[in-house]
């Protein structure tokens, strides 16, 4: 008996006889049909043909690619804005803390000049150094003292060596200081050099950097050339020998004991146990030699020496006598 299949069971059974889901006895029956059926074999060739991709308007596909196209431009301006941003905060920071903030000055590179009338303080100064210009001046107040600080920078058109500032204090003021230098107290201004010297007052002979320092603010290798130090501090009166490696002219000699006299004084006051000071030199007519006492020091101040360092004021009060004595060679005091 033949088992032919119709066309409608072979129609039913081509999905699961391209899915390879018949048996093969299925298959065989389906494919003896299909040598003899043109509309089965079409209807399969129909199923094995692939389903083509649905096909988007032209229209629709110009529209998606302007979209793209405008979202890779907002994209790219986003980021070259973003960035400018980044290079505009970096140079305004880099400007702000080079050329505004700057970084806090010695004291000691300030010419200063200040003056305070009722609550208001003045203060006019320069920086010493030629490179730096003056970036801002901060004041700061506590129990009656204004402290500042003066902040330099690269010089250039933003700023400049010289400054004027005032400062309107909650009070009545008593010392004006920058740093470790008081510059006005109790109505008196303090000279730099006054500042200086009060601030390295030392106790001891026997401390060489300290007396070195004082030495050098009063500017003693600059007007007398070099010296060698000696110190004599095994019984009191404790003292300190300069030795000054430089001939001294017969028509210089005057003026250059002026000068050791002066900073004799000096010495003698901001140094606590130093009894005397001993200054050798070799002049036209021989090596000589020059001492000052603490007692000489005392006689021209009208009090003890010591106490001339009690406080800036009284410093100031002795190096403002002693300036007709740095006149001539000395022209760092003028």
């Amino acid at each position: 008996m033949e088992n032919k299949l119709s066309c409608e069971i072979v129609r039913d059974l081509l999905p699961s006889y391209v899915d390879g889901l018949t048996s093969g006895s299925t298959n065989k029956a389906i494919e003896e049909h299909l040598a003899d059926c043109a509309g089965c074999s079409e209807a399969l060739c129909r199923m094995k043909e692939p389903v083509p991709a649905e096909s988007v308007p032209a229209a629709e596909v110009d529209y998606l690619k302007k979209v793209r196209r405008r979202t890779n431009r907002a994209s790219l301006l986003r980021g070259i804005i973003i960035t400018l941003i980044g290079v505009v905060l970096g140079l305004f920071v880099l400007f702000t803390r080079y050329f505004y903030i700057g970084s806090s000055s010695d004291p000691a590179e300030v010419n200063y000049s200040v003056n305070v009338v009722g609550n208001t303080v003045y203060v006019n100064g320069s920086l010493l150094s030629g490179a730096s210009g003056v970036s801002r001046v901060v004041f700061n107040e506590s129990g009656g003292i204004v402290s500042m600080t003066v902040y330099t920078a690269p010089k250039s058109f933003f700023n400049s060596g010289d400054f004027s500032e005032q400062y309107e204090a909650l009070g009545e003021v008593s010392a004006v200081r920058c740093d470790n230098l008081i510059l006005w107290e109790d109505g008196m201004a303090i000279s730099r050099t006054s500042a200086q010297l009060y601030a390295a007052v030392n106790p001891y002979i026997g401390d060489m950097p300290s007396n070195n320092q004082i030495a050098s603010i009063l500017g003693i290798s600059e007007q007398l050339g070099p010296y060698i130090n000696e110190l004599q501090t095994k019984q009191e009166p404790f003292g300190w020998t300069l030795e000054l490696k430089t001939q001294i002219a017969l028509d210089d000699e005057g003026a250059a004991r002026d000068i050791m006299t002066a900073d004799s004084y000096v010495m003698l006051a901001a140094i606590g146990n130093l009894g005397y000071v001993t200054w050798q030199y070799e002049a036209e007519c021989g090596w000589q030699e020059y001492t000052v006492t603490a007692n000489d020091a005392s006689s021209f101040a009208g009090r003890d020496i010591k106490q001339c360092t009690d406080s800036p004021s009284n410093l100031q009060t002795l190096i403002q006598r002693l300036s007709i004595k740095w006149s001539g060679l000395r022209e760092t005091f003028q």
